[in-house]
């Protein structure tokens, strides 16, 4: 099993612990901004996550950078927040936050009925063109909302691709040259 595959097995249950959690008291949406901020601040601080993976330092220690961080950052992070961080850092799950959050966005998506779409495409796309195909995938999922994350891929040649989940739509010149290729049984790329 792919480290990858362990790490989202072990942090679904915490996600789904968070989100009972923002559910019982009333506080999914300052949990979910307090999970969006933390989120974003661990992806631009590796060293940030480097140290609260390092079993050398103490929890007490990493306990204190997160309260640094808090003020730092000055983030506004709602007490039961903070009693969750701490409960990572005390079962030493910290580094595993990222993970986490991601599950635990998605859940929060899931309830609220949006989905998120990651959007591939060779050129980046204009305000129109997200627009448009937002609300094609609006209609086609039945979803309230769709979060666009978008990337730009050369190699599609043109056209773009889209995936929800494990379902993806190609629409790209190269998706359409293989499934060609495919009919013509010779291979392309």
């Amino acid at each position: 099993m792919s480290n990858k595959m362990t790490a989202s097995k072990i942090a679904a249950p915490y996600a789904s612990a968070l989100l009972d959690l923002a559910i019982s008291t009333h506080t999914v949406d300052f949990i979910t901004a307090d999970v969006n901020e933390l989120l974003q601040i661990f992806k631009e601080n590796k060293d940030l996550v480097d140290y609260l993976s390092n079993p050398l330092y103490s929890k007490t220690s990493k306990s204190s950078v997160l309260y640094t961080i808090y003020t730092q950052f000055e983030l506004d992070i709602s007490l039961n927040t903070q009693r969750f961080l701490r409960l990572l850092i005390q079962r030493s799950r910290i580094e595993m936050f990222p993970v986490i959050a991601e599950k635990f966005l998605q859940q929060v998506y899931d309830l609220a009925e949006i989905k998120i779409a990651k959007v591939t495409s060779a050129f980046p796309l204009s305000e129109e063109q997200s627009t448009k195909i937002s609300d094609q995938l609006r209609n086609i999922t039945g979803a309230k909302e769709i979060k666009m994350v978008t990337n730009v891929d050369k190699t599609l040649l043109g056209g773009f691709q889209v995936q929800i989940g494990s379902n993806i739509i190609d629409c790209s010149i190269k998706g359409q040259l293989k499934e060609l290729a495919a009919k013509l049984e010779t291979t392309l790329f």
